[in-house]
């Protein structure tokens, strides 16, 4: 199933209206399609925030928390598609900004004369922002918030600024919205968010991605929670005399704040998150593409690589319910809390694009950082023929003291690396 990645963004899992935006930032302004998608399904996400659960099954719930890297060469063009396709959140955010300025400043106009309780600020956007500071804005601002970077590896740098792999663990909470306490140290309190939402989304480049996330957070999976939009750095960006339609630009201010507006009406009917299910096709359907790659990873993908889908997999929920949320807003769908098939189908493509490129991160770290293997293993590896079979690479790992289990384990390991899975039991070693 490997061979089926092949890295084309799957621009048909939107609607229509939205794959019109996307191709038209491209031919107008040079956005690269992933780059402008990408970030779509970001600013929905923020939208929805803690008002939707996609109710997987009992005891199992998925909120649209997504952590997006916008990856590519200096100048291909990665600030301007988040820039631009979150102005409309933008906008509200500083409606929000304005209004509580003005209310803190009637505030401390009418608290020399009148007891009044203090205004909280309210935002959706934040982009400089320690961590302690987040969580006690999280508190005023339970439904939803996202943190923008301009480079992601300065978020990455300040995890252990004040506390040592602290920060860390907090983002690990929040990506998979885990109840949230925070012992401020300049006065006795605690702060406390048990239902967070904080999507974060930045720009990257490939090395710098390779080396800042290389070693501990490659090995605890951290990177490859955050999903990876890639641009081929030779593709050309030519300047032209095209505008951007401002009928475009106003459909989706109109079609996120119809989102932001539907959510939080259906949150203030019961001050709780509505619940979504998959319709039973919709389940089966997307319970077999996870166990058909889990089989197939077994038996052709590293154990490194499986790690990387168990990652990536639950991203194909969180886009379902995204997805069925985009549908219902362009009028594709009747509002209903059931989604199909068809989105379930798109939200497992969106997924495999994710995975091919969270591959190509693993691929640049295993190849700077290659493994060292003891002497015996080497001495193993250099008297394997071209071409064995499972049984035969046993018999001659006993030569060297290696016992069958752990032949079996080194070529799962190898394969890919060292070796190609060529049939059932048989290897052709990479020269």
């Amino acid at each position: 199933m490997l061979e089926k990645l092949n890295g084309a963004f799957p621009l048909n899992a939107f609607p229509k209206c939205l794959q019109e935006y996307i191709r038209t930032a491209r031919e107008t302004l040079n956005f690269p399609e992933p780059y402008t998608a990408s970030a779509m399904l970001l600013a929905t996400a923020v939208a929805i925030g803690n008002t939707r659960v996609l109710r997987v099954k009992e005891g199992w719930f998925i909120k649209p928390i997504l952590f997006l890297a916008l990856v590519g060469e200096a100048g291909t063009n990665k600030s301007h598609p988040i820039s631009f396709v979150l102005r409309p959140l933008d906008r509200i955010n500083n409606e929000h900004i304005e209004a509580y300025n003005k209310a803190l400043a009637d505030y401390r106009k009418l608290s020399e004369t009148t007891p009044s309780s203090k205004p909280k600020p309210h935002q959706i956007l934040v982009s400089d922002i320690t961590t302690e500071s987040l969580v006690l804005l999280h508190q005023n601002n339970p439904l939803r918030l996202c943190l923008r970077c301009d480079e992601l590896a300065g978020w990455i740098s300040n995890f252990n600024r004040y506390r040592k792999g602290g920060d860390e663990q907090l983002w690990l909470s929040i990506y998979s919205g885990q109840p949230l306490c925070v012992n401020r140290k300049t006065m006795d309190e605690i702060l406390s968010v048990p239902d967070p939402f904080i999507c974060v989304v930045g720009t990257i480049q490939p090395e710098i991605l390779t080396h800042t996330f290389s070693g501990e957070r490659q090995s605890n999976g951290f990177l490859y929670r955050i999903l990876q939009a890639r641009q081929d750095g030779s593709t050309k960006l030519l300047w032209n005399d095209k505008g951007f339609p401002a009928k475009l630009e106003q459909y989706w201010d109109g079609f996120l704040r119809s989102i932001l507006d539907t959510c939080d009406r259906e949150y203030s009917v019961f001050n709780t998150a509505s619940e979504y299910y998959f319709a039973e096709d919709a389940y089966f359907y997307i319970q077999d593409w996870q166990n058909n790659w889990e089989d197939a990873l077994e038996q052709e993908g590293r154990p490194s690589q499986v790690e990387v889908f168990r990652k990536i997999q639950d991203y194909a929920l969180k886009f379902s319910l995204i997805l069925h949320t985009m549908k219902e807003a362009a009028g594709g769908t009747k509002p209903s809390t059931i989604i199909s098939f068809d989105t379930a189908v798109m939200a497992t493509l969106l997924a495999e694009y994710f995975f091919f490129t969270a591959l190509q991160s693993l691929d640049a770290i295993e190849e700077q950082t290659p493994q060292r293997y003891p002497r015996n293993q080497t001495d193993f590896i250099n008297a394997l023929p071209d071409r064995f079979t499972t049984a035969e690479a046993v018999e001659k790992g006993r030569e060297y003291g290696l016992s069958e289990r752990t032949i079996k384990r080194l070529l799962a390991s190898w394969k890919g690396r060292l070796f190609t899975w060529s049939a059932h039991g048989r290897y052709v070693k990479i020269r």
